[in-house]
Parts: structure tokens; sequence; C-alpha cells
């Protein structure tokens, strides 16, 4: 048997095909695989409205992704695909694609910036606009395994309202506002924390002992409103997304569960003292090798969640930003 913290734990084959390349005609089209107890059932995205039931909590993430990906023309003609990561003073740190030196000029809409390298080894743009900006003349910026890159407005959180994001909460991607109606009228209690997804969300572990791995920090919201709605719950708490166990259990830590706005570098991986109340999750399926993989087990039970992607992928269920889902009670 594996070594829990052993990187290879978290390593599985994926066939390529079942990576989605474009998203679904509609947001509740994907399927969704339900594990509570010893039991797996399969079922449709729309399934979640008859398993919530009056009084129970529902919580997404309300995140909406920028158009963080620039387009910079080359003095040679070509193009170099940028993606900003976060702003700095003399611009932003990014991912820059394509073959660019430190120094080179590009031509980004009507305006110039110019290409470096930070002391931590980061790449940069250097460059006299902001975020404004960059929402006039960006595109959303798809993960790098969908081949063919281009706008996906499914990509977008409909039910989002606070810009911030470099990638989208993939889980609350199969929720629309017309689903969030009728999970209210249910008497569930729709509510919404925040995480701005960053770099940190989608970094893969290197390390070979995953307990060495460092997740870049991001920032969160968990609001008072949000804490009085889970403390006062008869109810399931569902979670939509690891980005909302990642927020609340910051909020959490070490107990009890508090309003917290700030930053978040947490780990969550087998061992884990979860505090905040959450008693299901629903996630996609993730991506060998982590951080979003080691939470799943953590929550969701090691062995109990190796055993359900080995079905997902028999079952040829659809895997990460464009895929399908997963719904999970919290092992004990």
């Amino acid at each position: 048997m594996l070594n829990r913290y052993s990187l290879e734990n978290y390593d599985f084959d994926l066939p390529k095909e079942l990576i989605r390349q474009t998203p679904p005609i509609a947001r509740e089209d994907a399927r969704l695989m339900k594990v509570e107890g010893e039991e797996i059932a399969h079922m449709r995205i729309p399934d979640i409205i008859h398993f919530l039931e009056k009084d129970d909590v529902i919580v997404l993430n309300r995140t909406v992704v920028r158009k963080a990906l620039l387009l910079g023309k080359k003095s040679t003609g070509g193009l170099a695909r940028i993606t900003l990561l976060r702003k700095n003073g003399e611009g932003f740190d990014c991912f820059i694609k394509g073959s660019v030196k430190d120094g080179d000029v590009l031509l980004i809409g009507d305006r110039k910036a110019i290409a470096g390298t930070s002391e931590d080894g980061k790449r940069k743009l250097v460059c006299d606009f902001g975020w404004d900006y960059v929402e006039k003349v960006g595109h959303l910026p798809l993960p790098p395994y969908i081949k063919k890159q281009q706008d996906f407005q499914y990509y977008q959180n409909e039910i989002g309202n606070s810009l911030g994001s470099i990638a989208a909460p993939t889980a609350s991607l199969h929720f629309g506002n017309e689903m969030l109606r009728k999970i209210n009228e249910k008497g569930v209690k729709v509510s919404f924390s925040l995480l701005s997804v960053g770099y940190g969300t989608f970094k893969g572990i290197k390390d070979v002992d995953i307990r060495k791995h460092v997740v870049d920090e991001e920032e969160i919201e968990v609001d008072s409103s949000l804490v009085a709605t889970i403390e006062n719950s008869r109810g399931k708490v569902v979670g939509v997304g690891t980005t909302v166990v990642r927020a609340l259990e910051t909020a959490s830590f070490p107990g009890p569960l508090r309003p917290y706005s700030g930053s978040t570098g947490i780990f969550i991986y087998p061992g884990f003292k979860f505090n905040s109340g959450l008693t299901h999750l629903l996630t996609n399926f993730h991506i060998p090798r982590s951080s979003l993989l080691s939470l799943i087990y953590a929550f969701g039970g090691e062995e109990r969640m190796k055993n359900a992607y080995k079905i997902a992928i028999e079952k040829k269920y659809y895997f990460y930003s464009l895929g399908d889902a997963v719904l999970m009670d919290r092992s004990a």
C-alpha cells in the first residue's frame, strides 16, 4: 500500500478522451456521480434539486473570471499568449507562451508592453495599463489542456458577481440562475462564499512528499451572513467546489467558523480536521497529482474516492474543467 503522503499515491492513468474539449450545450447537461456511504449512484446535474431538502444549505463561489488572457503581437508579427496572474507595481506577473525574451516589446490592443522576468523567476509584463484595460481587450483564459483555445461563455460563472479570478470555479459552472431559483423554491438556503481563483488552485504538486507542497495565496471572503446560515442549519450543508471548502476551512481554523476576509494558502490533504460544518461536497473530477485531488481524498475518504474515480473512468465520466461532477458526503 502506498504512503498516503507519497505523490505517487495521487497519480492515476486518465484516458485523453475523457478530457472534454468543448462545453456541454447547457450547463445542466453534465453527469453527476453520487457517493454516499458505501453506495454509488449515477445521476444528472439537475438531480441535485431532488437531493436537496427544505432547510438544507448550498454554498457556491460567487467569483467571476477576469479576461486575463492577452494576445501580444511580437515585432516579427507572431503572437504570444499571456496569462496574467496578479497586478504588481510595474505591471503584472504572468505566464507567457511563445518565444518571448526579456526586453521584447509586445503590442497588446493599441498599447505596448515589455516582457521580463522577476527575481523569483516568474515572467512579468511591464506596462502602463491595469485590469480595466485588460477587461476590454482580453479573453477568458481556458485551461491549457483544452486544445482549441477560444472563448466559451460557458466558462464564465453565471451565478457569480465578484470579478477577480483567472480561472473558473468549475463546479459552479454547472449551476445557472434558473437552477438556483428552483433550489431556492424548495426552501433550500442558497449562500455564497468567495475565493478569487489564482495559480494556487491549479498549481500541480511536484514534491515527492506532498506535505512539502506550497499553495500560492488567494483572496477569500466568508461573511457573517454565511456563518450564521451554516451555524443555524438544520439540514445538510453542501459546498459546491473545492474553492468553497478551502474558503470555509480557512475561516474555521482552528475552529469555530467565523467571518474572515483576507488571503489563504491552505493545503488540505488526508488527515486534515474539517471544522466548517460542511456535510457534502459537489465538485468536478480532478487532475492527478494535484492539491484538489488530495482535498477530495481528505474529505471523501481516500480508498472510497479512489474507487469512485476508478468507476468514473470505467463509465467514461468526463474530467477537468468542462467535465462531469461527483457529489460526496464527508467521510467520518
